[in-house]
């Protein structure tokens, strides 16, 4: 697993889509590129959500990412500062405004993700895996 902190500022959320996506297209794992998509957007958002909704987006606050692959599955973490609110990330389920620019992170992690949560006290963050058939069962 390889990790690197980030200042908890919008203009880092790119250096770490970046970061993962560098990861995962060099690591030794044939990673398919749908799956490092997918973890380019969601890092995007968690790592949106940190420097919006948590002390990491204070002066001076910072966010660490975590990125691993193993097997046919990658896990990613964005450690977070404590929650600006006492809320746990969810997934807010909204017909609306389909057009509207926020509000939208959570759901489109639950809908790209594997398997998401929240990482076990006293860490504070969200985690994510996604898992990939292996293309040798293919006909």
């Amino acid at each position: 697993m390889s990790a690197k902190v980030f200042p908890g500022l919008p203009d880092s959320v790119a250096a770490a889509r970046a970061f993962v996506v560098g990861y995962l297209r060099d690591s030794a794992e044939d990673v398919p590129e749908e799956a490092v998509e997918r973890a380019e957007l969601i890092v995007s958002e968690l790592a949106t959500n940190a420097v919006h909704h948590t002390r990491s987006g204070d002066p001076g606050g910072s966010y660490e990412v975590r990125v691993g692959v193993e097997r046919r599955a990658l896990r990613a973490e964005v450690r977070t500062a404590q929650p600006r609110a006492h809320t746990v990330p969810h997934v807010v389920f909204t017909a609306d405004n389909p057009l509207r620019e926020s509000g939208r992170g959570m759901f489109l992690v639950n809908l790209l993700a594997t398997r998401w949560g929240t990482l076990a006290a006293p860490v504070q963050g969200v985690y994510f895996v996604l898992r990939w058939p292996d293309a040798r069962l293919r006909p």
